[in-house]
């Protein structure tokens, strides 16, 4: 004989929800809005349906194997160093687990060198860092998905005003009448794109020209392209990385060549790490805590409005 009886995937296209929103609606774990849940209780108790009770423990965490919900944190960087050498990692963390709070939901960090074939056991959530554009659309097709940094059409992503930060530094360096400047800019990404357009957009205006090198956001590639800019240009007055690891790189190509920071050779960097203040660089601080804690909170709740750009500002130090 048939088993007849309604299944979860039967409530879940009755009420017009997903699988994983009926079964957090009818266990009661987190991520369901009230009005969800109770059209789905109420669709669940039209067709008869009664939830397995061993599906019912894992689904509300109270199996043996102690299961929660999680938030996944996706960090695509071919560097098996990232999370060491980049304090960019470390600041998301930390404004994930401040957006967290105290709820019982686990965050799970995974880098990757290149990005996996399947899903798998997706998590309620997922931060996207790096991923590239089709990519991250089909993440959002399967779940709740916020990118750190503009990604392809559709997906909701969180962002610094990379753009205005690019233009800050560059402002500053012409103010300051840095005459023969370079940059290190970063790898193919929107965000690294964004700061190179509003640096050149001001270097363009001034009549500036800048000798320009491609970064990778390690420190090994900007020491190499700060190397080669001084040998095309001895005379460089001032040079802009596009992010604090690669202005260690550039520091130490200065050093290395003779050249005394600030007063021969500027060095602005961009991120405002800690790496920044340790180093007295004058940096394009943005802040990455409030990104990754805004993006936790739309993941949270996906009714809270688009976030906007988040401000970016210039703090000058001695190395500028």
């Amino acid at each position: 004989m048939t088993d007849q009886r309604p299944t979860l995937a039967d409530v879940a296209r009755v009420a017009g929800v997903s699988r994983a929103a009926a079964s957090r609606a009818i266990n009661g774990t987190y991520g369901a809005s009230e009005a969800v849940r109770r059209r789905v209780r109420a669709v669940a108790a039209e067709l008869g349906f009664e939830p397995h009770p061993v599906a019912r423990a894992l689904a509300t965490g109270r199996a043996g194997a102690g299961r929660r919900e999680r938030i996944e944190v996706l960090i695509v960087d071919p560097d098996p160093e990232a999370m060491s050498t980049k304090p960019f990692y470390g600041r998301v963390l930390t404004g994930a687990m401040r957006a967290l709070g105290d709820r019982d939901i686990a965050l799970e960090v995974r880098r990757v060198a290149t990005l996996p074939a399947d899903d798998g056991d997706a998590p309620f959530g997922r931060l996207l860092i790096n991923v590239p554009g089709a990519a991250g659309a089909a993440f959002a097709r399967r779940g709740r998905t916020v990118a750190l940094g503009r990604s392809a059409p559709g997906v909701m992503f969180v962002a610094p005003d990379n753009d205005g930060g690019g233009h800050q530094a560059a402002a500053h360096l012409v103010n300051t009448g840095r005459k023969r400047i370079g940059a290190v800019f970063g790898p193919p990404t929107p965000c690294a794109d964004e700061r190179r357009a509003g640096f050149m957009r001001v270097m363009a205006g001034a009549a500036r020209p800048v000798a320009v090198a491609d970064g990778d956001f390690t420190r090994a590639r900007a020491y190499a392209a700060a190397r080669e800019l001084l040998a095309g240009e001895p005379r460089l007055d001032a040079v802009f990385a596009s992010c604090d690891v690669s202005a260690m790189g550039v520091l130490q190509a200065l050093r290395e060549t003779g050249r005394r920071v600030a007063d021969d050779v500027a060095v602005v960097g961009f991120d405002g790490s800690a790496l920044a203040e340790a180093a007295d660089l004058s940096s394009v601080y943005m802040p990455v805590e409030d990104e990754a804690a805004s993006a936790v909170h739309h993941l949270l709740d996906p009714a809270l409005p688009p976030p906007g750009r988040l401000p970016t500002r210039l703090t000058v130090r001695g190395s500028s």
